[in-house]
């Protein structure tokens, strides 16, 4: 049985991922930008949109599994490490995903997006650290 933080935080990234599936559709649609690999300006809403869902797309199973991996190996009782982790990476997707569709272009750099990659990547390497500890611990080399 799953932990409420790791259910909670599995469906937070999935509606996030969906949520933007869905945006870039609708901007699709409105923009009349039907064909895929068709010259975007990076100021445009459907290239934010296009980048943001790209991007969470891209890191949304990844976490997943990892969070499920944690979740699993911890046996539903996570550490504290693992519970902030988890919501701090979770809360992180959102606000990077807020930076590509409130930046002015995809050009520059936006406070959102850094912050919000830093702390995947923080939050993430430590959860990854957590099993790499686990199997090292059940192998007997710690």
């Amino acid at each position: 049985m799953l932990d409420i933080t790791t259910l909670a935080c599995l469906g937070a990234l999935a509606t996030l991922t969906i949520a933007l599936a869905l945006w870039t559709s609708i901007q699709r649609g409105a923009s009349k930008t039907i064909a895929y690999n068709a010259p975007l300006d990076p100021a445009t809403g459907m290239a934010k949109a296009q980048r943001a869902h790209g991007n969470a797309a891209e890191y949304t199973g990844l976490l997943m599994a990892l969070f499920l991996a944690v979740s699993l190996e911890s046996k539903g009782v996570l550490s504290t490490l693992e519970t902030w982790s988890m919501i701090a990476v979770t809360v992180a997707r959102f606000i990077h995903a807020l930076g590509f569709l409130t930046c002015k272009t995809l050009e520059k750099p936006h406070l959102f997006k850094a912050v919000g990659a830093l702390v995947t990547y923080i939050g993430a390497m430590a959860l990854a650290g957590t099993l790499v500890g686990a199997a090292m611990a059940k192998a007997g080399l710690i």
